[in-house]
């Protein structure tokens, strides 16, 4: 990973659901800041979706499965494990397999 931003970083005004974590994330990566708009969020939690929504980024969720799926409808796309994940779908390179 190129950064991480935490809860307690200076950037990060208010906790989620306010998108000030994942607009702070956004303006670290490599080579300047990125649109939000093309930034794919993971997360597990609906606070954590809404953020990153409210940020104006897709988000990919991986809820608990014991969640309410009405807290689902938030997310571009639920996932009930990474494994399920479509890269292609979302314009990502495929996934490489690693011989063990």
């Amino acid at each position: 990973m190129h950064h991480i931003v935490l809860g307690d970083d200076p950037e990060v005004k208010q906790g989620k659901p306010s998108p000030d974590v994942f607009l702070a994330a956004a303006r670290r990566f490599e080579g300047g800041p990125v649109d939000p708009q093309k930034i794919l969020v993971f997360e597990d939690a609906p606070a954590g979706v809404l953020a990153a929504k409210n940020a104006g980024m897709c988000v990919m969720m991986v809820p608990d499965p014991r969640l309410d799926s009405s807290y689902h409808d938030t997310a571009d796309e639920v996932l009930s494990s990474l494994l399920d994940l479509s890269p292609n779908c979302w314009g990502l390179p495929p996934f490489e397999d690693v011989e063990s």
